[in-house]
């Protein structure tokens, strides 16, 4: 990651964390004269970006889900490539490190998406010819939460994690969801880093064997449905799930605890990328449309997260996850995104072998 893009979120006077998600079926604009095929995640921001795609009638779309995180969906394309099927691409830092590599970006200029003006330009990522490859909506964070009428005692750290007490009560993420942040995690507080992972396996057999697993989460629905239904009390997930979480139950954000607990907060932005060779003006047009300061600041107000269009408005109740210049500091680690992208394969296998059978 470079020094710019490093200061420009440690220097952030606000971030929030999103909630990975969108559940929709259908199209939008009945007098839409394109039709673009756009995948999303699913929960509310599905929900939310219908709602926001059907104030528009210039582009008709056909709506696909992700299906586990992010970058799943990037072997997929490439085995297609060069024809996806796909038009517009929701993503983070991680899958435009890895669409950067491929060259599958058609490059985005403030000819085809007038709004960028108004998007820090620190927050784009480009290619090795300079071409910027991404369209920003929403800066986001990973946290951790716990439900607070669901757990036994009051998890203060992260060895906590390992308490007879929370015998199937945790909901950890697979590597591949979430690009591997909650062993991030477990590494940091055990003196690694992204790129010294090997204090989080050496943890992560101890919590396997613990029986205090409850759930493998393999995509971000998994989290919402085990939090939700009581199944498990504590996981990590997209901000504004806990957000969401928070109106329902009593929940504790992990967001902002002291270093010497072990639980890190990790702050990125996710938004589209348009993909070569398919209808790319008319996708092009969506994502100006949908980055609009107004729409903008409706649909983060709806998914409780920060909007990336300074004309925007940003609303009282991510607060567990908004942070000024200190706070920052004490509690967000920003890691290595393109490190981060090339290791999520190995990272499955590994899983499989070592974790999956103690689990």
């Amino acid at each position: 990651m470079s020094r710019s893009r490093r200061e420009f979120l440690k220097g952030a006077a606000s971030t929030a964390a999103l909630a990975a998600g969108i559940s929709l079926a259908g199209v939008t604009g009945a007098r839409a004269e394109e039709t673009i095929t756009a995948v999303e995640w699913g929960g509310n921001y599905g929900n939310e970006m219908k709602k926001l795609a059907a104030k528009q009638s210039d582009v008709k779309i056909n709506w696909q889900l992700h299906a586990g995180g992010a970058t799943a969906i990037l072997p997929k394309i490439k085995a297609k490539w060069p024809n996806p099927g796909i038009d517009l691409l929701t993503g983070w830092d991680p899958s435009w490190q890895i669409i950067a590599r491929e060259g599958w970006a058609e490059p985005v200029t403030p000819e085809k998406v007038p709004n960028l003006a108004d998007i820090p330009q620190k927050l784009l990522v480009k290619d090795s010819a300079g071409n910027i490859v991404n369209i920003p909506r929403t800066i986001t964070a990973m946290i951790w939460f716990y439900r607070e009428d669901k757990a036994p005692f009051q998890i203060a750290k992260i060895g906590d994690l390992l308490d007879p007490r929370l015998k199937g009560k945790i909901c950890f993420p697979v590597p591949s969801l979430g690009s591997n942040l909650q062993m991030l995690t477990l590494a940091l507080h055990n003196g690694g880093d992204e790129r010294n992972m090997e204090p989080a396996w050496e943890f992560m057999k101890k919590l396997a064997q613990s029986g205090n697993i409850g759930r493998v989460a393999n995509a971000d629905s998994d989290i919402t449905n085990s939090i939700t239904s009581g199944e498990t009390c504590i996981t990590m997930q997209g901000g504004a799930g806990p957000i969401e979480r928070g109106r329902d139950f009593r929940i504790r954000y992990l967001s902002k605890m002291d270093k010497g607990s072990g639980f890190r907060t990790f702050v990125y932005h996710e938004g589209w990328c348009v993909l070569r060779g398919g209808h790319t003006d008319a996708a092009f047009k969506f994502a100006n449309f949908a980055i609009g300061p107004e729409t903008n600041t409706e649909f983060n107000q709806a998914v409780r997260a920060v909007p990336v269009n300074v004309k925007s408005k940003v609303v009282d109740e991510i607060k567990p996850i908004s942070f000024n210049n200190e706070e920052m500091e004490k509690y967000v680690y920003i890691p290595d995104w393109a490190y981060l992208s090339t290791q999520t394969d190995a990272w499955m296998k590994r899983w499989e072998q070592e974790i999956a059978p103690l689990l």
